[in-house]
């Protein structure tokens, strides 16, 4: 190192576990887009500045200990219960070549087919620093023949599907929406509700709309639901 050159510092492994915990408040994530270093970008989420893969699994390891994350293997001699089965699962993917190519997840072998995933505490932790408002929380499956909605506010979603033609490549058939309430209902894998709206229909395929900007401004400010890690305090510059 040049004299004069200071090496950028590690993060803080509070931000990293939040960050990690962050990732996988929808879906558990497959270790894969961790190991050997890349996020993809499919996750929408910025990588912590300066955080090596050893980062990730201490702080992965961490999160286990403390009960707030489990892992998943489909490798049936992997131990995923115990810190050292974890450990050895963390560090055969720390063992990935930097050039490893993946294949896509149901294609790689079963070493590979690996998840973590928020148990409720863990979930617990990271709404203590997302702060997040579960009043825009929205939920959305289509296959592009039905469509669902859900959320526990019912007036978004009224608004939402009024404009749904406005925002998305297909129409709802209005004659097919059915509305049902859900009371406890379990609106993420970790995370249960009070109550739930859900709104399910059939939709058709349409020509992509001209969105204007107005209404695109509505709908990411009315979807936005918690803070990111990177606009909590403490996150680390580039």
């Amino acid at each position: 190192m040049e004299e004069g050159l200071e090496a950028p510092a590690r993060p803080p492994d509070e931000i990293i576990k939040h960050w990690l915990l962050n990732l996988a408040i929808e879906f558990p994530v497959p270790l894969t887009t961790l190991f050997p270093g890349l996020v993809k970008q499919r996750f929408n989420a910025r990588p912590v500045p300066n955080c090596s893969v050893e980062d990730y699994a201490r702080n992965l390891l961490g999160l286990f200990d403390s009960g707030m994350i489990v892992f998943f293997s489909e490798l049936p001699q992997d131990d995923t219960t115990t810190r050292p089965g974890a450990s050895r699962i963390l560090d055969r993917f720390l063992s990935l070549p930097r050039g490893y190519k993946h294949e896509p997840f149901n294609r790689l072998s079963p070493m590979m087919r690996v998840h973590f995933s928020l148990t409720a505490l863990g979930g617990e932790s990271w709404e203590r620093v997302a702060e997040p408002d579960w009043a825009r929380f929205f939920l959305e499956r289509s296959d592009y023949l039905v469509a669902d909605f859900l959320s526990s506010n019912r007036e978004f979603l009224v608004a939402y599907m009024g404009w749904y033609s406005d925002l998305n490549d297909a129409r709802i058939l209005t004659e097919t929406v059915n509305w049902k309430t859900h009371s406890d209902f379990e609106i993420l894998y970790w995370k249960r509700l009070p109550l739930v709206h859900h709104a399910f229909c059939r939709v058709e395929v349409k020509e992509p709309p001209t969105t204007p900007q107005w209404l695109r401004d509505w709908y990411f400010s009315a979807i936005s639901w918690h803070k990111h890690p990177w606009e909590t305090p403490g996150w680390p510059k580039d």
